[in-house]
């Protein structure tokens, strides 16, 4: 059921089957025009459960357009179904090209490829690949999407909404800020109760630097109330990215304690050793695609510490080993 959170504004529950994060948050700002952020996977249940709530609230689709906070599954899935011609799917121009690209079979074969350099086993990898849950709930090859630019201003219902890119999760993550309401809708910059992911992207080598310097940019900013894409809120805004840069210097000084207890490591290795929030009993016990996602996190950490010249790695054999920084030849 669609929860009326402010003056035209609805939080839409859309499950998420078979994923941990449980369920997104799609909010909806009725107008004239109305905005609909985020979208849900392409999946039978998120369709179902985003046109009972679009319905019970009558939404003329015709007079809707989207915005996507940033390209991944769960936030861009329906957004060719949900479009009516006329309206428009807006995406950051940094996360279009992305997007598109990622629905090639190259794309997930670079990734792949670039993994095993990492030490993730090969024949995981293969694994992965028959049954890449993306193929499935991804959103069909689209390239109608509208680029929005860093500092964009959006008017829906009542709502002045400034467009923040907020690199981090991904290269083209944006967040919307209505400063007279003090509100930001948060997309997966900002999370209560678990962290968002951060990885490794080519067009993004300091994935995790970029991150802090956006958690800086929303910190500056007045927030009385986070709209975050997933789970609820609870406690202060500044309070909540105080601890997200906490849990991330955590596992920074972690990754070092492991490279510099056992040197030449592999990133793969190093995730295994690494603590995660899963029921499970050992690294081996992971599925596959929170290993995936697990190697990513610690890629992104590696990368910080490499660039910032506390650690390094040398390649031998298609493999690269991680280092301390004191540790030259």
């Amino acid at each position: 059921m669609a929860e009326l959170i402010g003056e035209n504004l609805y939080r839409l529950d859309i499950p998420l089957p078979e994923s941990p994060l449980k369920n997104l948050n799609s909010y909806l700002i009725k107008g004239e025009r109305n905005l609909l952020i985020d979208t849900g996977f392409r999946q039978e249940p998120c369709r179902r459960a985003m046109a009972e709530q679009l319905s019970e609230l009558r939404v003329d689709m015709d007079r809707t357009d989207l915005f996507l906070t940033h390209l991944h599954t769960d936030h861009t899935g329906l957004a060719q179904e949900l479009l009516r011609p006329g309206c428009r799917a807006m995406l950051s121009e940094v996360d279009v090209p992305l997007l598109i690209h990622s629905q090639s079979e190259a794309y997930w074969q670079d990734n792949f490829d670039a993994y095993l350099k990492e030490g993730f086993l090969r024949t995981e990898l293969r694994e992965l690949w028959g049954d890449n849950p993306a193929w499935d709930i991804h959103p069909v090859p689209f390239s109608g999407y509208t680029p929005v630019r860093d500092g964009a201003e959006l008017r829906y219902g009542g709502y002045r909404l400034k467009c923040l890119l907020t690199p981090g999760h991904t290269p083209g993550h944006m967040c919307l800020y209505e400063m007279d309401k003090k509100m930001l809708f948060c997309g997966d910059h900002v999370l209560y109760h678990i962290s968002p992911n951060i990885t490794r992207w080519r067009s993004m080598p300091d994935a995790l630097g970029s991150y802090f310097k956006s958690l800086e940019l929303v910190s500056a900013l007045k927030v009385e109330t986070p709209l975050p894409a997933h789970r609820a809120v609870e406690g202060g805004f500044r309070e909540r990215v105080a601890q997200l840069r906490a849990h991330h210097e955590s596992r920074l000084q972690n990754t070092l304690d492991q490279v510099g207890r056992a040197p030449g490591q592999t990133a793969y290795e190093i995730a295994g050793g690494m603590d995660w929030d899963i029921r499970c009993r050992s690294w081996e016990d992971f599925p596959l695609t929170q290993k995936w996602f697990a190697v990513g996190e610690a890629l992104s950490h590696l990368d910080y510490l490499v660039v910032r010249g506390r650690l390094l790695y040398r390649e031998a054999e298609g493999i690269r080993r991680y280092f301390p920084a004191s540790d030259q030849v």
